[in-house]
This record gives structure tokens, sequence and C-alpha cells, in this order.
């Protein structure tokens, strides 16, 4: 057995067992033999509360640190994250106006708050894209000036539609706008999880391509790499990913930065075996921040963004002391 082999497979266990011990813990600890003792509160808290909190943290942290490894490939930059290119911008101001307007209401089971947040993730990418293609080509340095500045431009209008708010509405975005699991069923997990599962589906299969991007667009073509045709595949993929992720849960910083960086360091930079060690140990992570953000002031809990923020503030100085930039 190989050594990435055996790598994989520790990481599934770990995942393995966050699975089975997250559930557990809370405000109160709800045993495995809960699930199986029929109906009762402990049995209800775990079905309907838990267990779908899980599912979701695991979706969203693999959607978030997969993502986060394929930018920082793409754009040869260290400090790369998910919602490089506007996408968490673009989902929150989308998610604003909706409830700004009093359109929040669902049909078909689906959330408007939901949808406007997944329309408005796709809008800033396919301004940012727009403006790349208006440029002449794809560059790295213009997707990622373009990202910055639509990014800035959405949460300016966020901040206005915000301040016209009244208090109920404010309170309501200020939470959804920190990143939280915070929801009650599984239809909102099967909402997203064909855009997730069949996207990182797709991406770790280009494990190869992006080990060849990492050396420069130059030498990638040189080895055979189509650079376009793998760059504007990656922005579909990562976009309607971190769309669906932010739709439900709102922007939930710093895992696509955290989890590629702590696997370099462990298991090394092969995308081959980065890219699935990532789907494992992201889902894991978030996980893990959910359910600390469950019981460090139980019995109140705190969105999980406030927990990831609070990891990653002191991880981004790390990386900015390790190394620059320039020399991913």
């Amino acid at each position: 057995m190989s050594r990435q082999t055996r790598n994989l497979l520790m990481l599934l266990v770990f995942l393995c067992a966050v699975l089975f011990l997250c559930p557990m813990i809370g405000h109160s600890f709800i045993p495995w033999s809960a699930l199986f003792s029929g109906p009762g509160v402990e049995h209800d808290i775990f079905v309907k509360t838990r267990l779908p909190r899980l599912l979701l943290a695991v979706l969203v942290g693999s959607a978030l640190a997969c993502s986060g490894a394929v930018f920082q490939s793409v754009f040869r930059n260290a400090l790369a994250t998910p919602y490089t290119l506007g996408t968490a911008s673009g989902g929150t101001f989308g998610a604003v106006l909706v409830v700004f307007f009093g359109l929040d209401f669902s049909f078909s089971g689906f959330s408007t708050v939901t949808v406007a947040a997944f329309l408005g993730a796709l809008l800033s990418v396919s301004v940012v894209y727009a403006l790349g293609r208006h440029r002449g080509g794809l560059t790295t340095s213009t997707m990622l000036l373009a990202g910055v500045t639509i990014g800035f431009f959405f949460s300016a209008l966020t901040m206005f539609f915000h301040y016209l708010m009244d208090y109920t509405q404010s309170h309501r975005m200020l939470v959804w706008t920190m990143g939280s699991l915070e929801i009650t069923e599984y239809g909102s997990i099967a909402k997203i999880a064909p855009f997730i599962l069949v996207s990182l589906f797709f991406i770790v299969r280009m494990g190869r391509d992006y080990n060849q991007l990492c050396l420069g667009e130059d030498i990638a073509r040189t080895r055979g790499v189509e650079t376009e045709r793998v760059k504007k595949t990656s922005f579909v993929l990562t976009s309607v990913m971190v769309g669906a992720a932010v739709s439900v849960t709102g922007p939930i910083g710093f895992v696509g930065l955290i989890v590629p960086h702590m696997l370099r360091m462990t298991i090394g930079p092969d995308y081959r075996v980065l890219l699935p060690a990532s789907v494992l140990s992201g889902g894991a992570f978030l996980a893990l921040c959910d359910t600390l953000a469950r019981v460090l002031i139980a019995p109140s809990e705190m969105p999980v963004g406030v927990i990831t923020a609070m990891l990653g503030g002191p991880f981004f100085i790390f990386l900015l002391l390790r190394r620059t930039a320039e020399n991913f």
C-alpha cells in the first residue's frame, strides 16, 4: 500500500470518527442508543437537529476546502480562497435583497433566500468572468483584481440595504452573514447536494492538471494541459459549489484556506491526493468547528463562522510569516 493511499485511508477513518462522535455531543450528551430507542426527546433532537447539521457541515466543508485548493492552484497564490471571485459577497447581496423587499417565502420546497443567494453568487462570478474575457483572457492577475473589485462592490450594496432594514431584518441578516449551520430539515441538504457532489467528482479527476498549473501556465501547456479549458471548468465548478453552500449556510470563512495548507504540510502538494484529502478533511474540520460552536457557550450557540474566523485569523498571519504568496 502506497503512502498516499495510507494517508487517504487515515483521513477517511478520521472523518468516520467525527461522524460517529459529533452528533452525540452538545448541551446534553445523547448516546447512539437513543437513535434506536424509538420516539422520544433525545431521539428527536438527534435525528431532527444534530444529524442534519452534521451532514450539512460535512457537505459544505468538503466543498469549501476543495474549492480553496483549486483556487490556490489556478491562481498560483497561497492566500486564494473559495470567495476570491466574490461569490460570498454576491450571495449575501442576493439574500439581503430578498429579505429587504419582504420576498422571503417558500415555493415548491425552495426558500427564496436560498435561491437569491445562489443566483447572487453566480452573478458575481459571471461579472468577474466577463471582465476577464473583456481584458483579453483569463489571466490570473485580471481575475484576482476583478474578483476583489466585484466583491467590494457587492459588499457596499449589501451595507446600503442593511442600513435601511428594520431591527428584525437586520438581526436576521447579521446572523446569516456570520455563517451558520442552523437547519432542522434534510430538504436543504438534498437541494444543494447534487450541485456539490457532481462538482466534487469532476474536480477530483483533474488533479494532474492542477499539478501542472502550479508550475505555471507556459510549462503546463508544454505538457499537454489545455490551460484555458481547465481554468474555465474550474471557475464554473467551484462557483456552483460555493454558491450552493453559501445559499444555505451564508459565508463561512477560512475553511478553504486552513484545510488545504494543513494538508500540504502533512501529506504533500500532489493534487491527485490533495483534492480527495481536502474533501475528507474539509468535512471533518467544519463538523468539529460546528460542534465547538454548539458547546462553547451552551445552552446558547454561536454561528460556526465565528469559530472558523477565530481559527483562521491566526493561521492567516502564520502563512504570511511563513512565506509570501509569490513563493507559492
